[in-house]
């Protein structure tokens, strides 16, 4: 398998979970060296925050729960996983 946030695929948390995980700076911190480069992504000025935020999660979840976990997040959310992924690099 080649997610790097699932250690244990017999052992998945709830999308819901996963969705409230993404959106902290714990994981963030936690997957800070897969995340380079959609962290340089996000300065962008003509960035689409939901596809890499979606890139984001099919590399971290595989394509099938990176889009549940996706249709789970608000703009907001979307918002605050920008800036907890541009503070880990300031």
């Amino acid at each position: 398998m080649f997610t790097f946030a699932i250690s244990n695929p017999c052992n998945i948390p709830p999308v819901k979970t996963i969705a409230k995980q993404v959106k902290t700076k714990k994981w963030c911190k936690l997957y800070q060296s897969k995340l380079g480069k959609y962290q340089d992504k996000m300065t962008n000025s003509n960035r689409d925050e939901r596809q890499i935020v979606g890139g984001m999660l099919h590399a971290a979840y595989g394509v099938n729960i990176g889009e549940q976990v996706l249709s789970y997040l608000k703009d907001s959310d979307l918002n605050k996983i920008r800036e907890n992924l541009i503070s880990l690099y300031n």
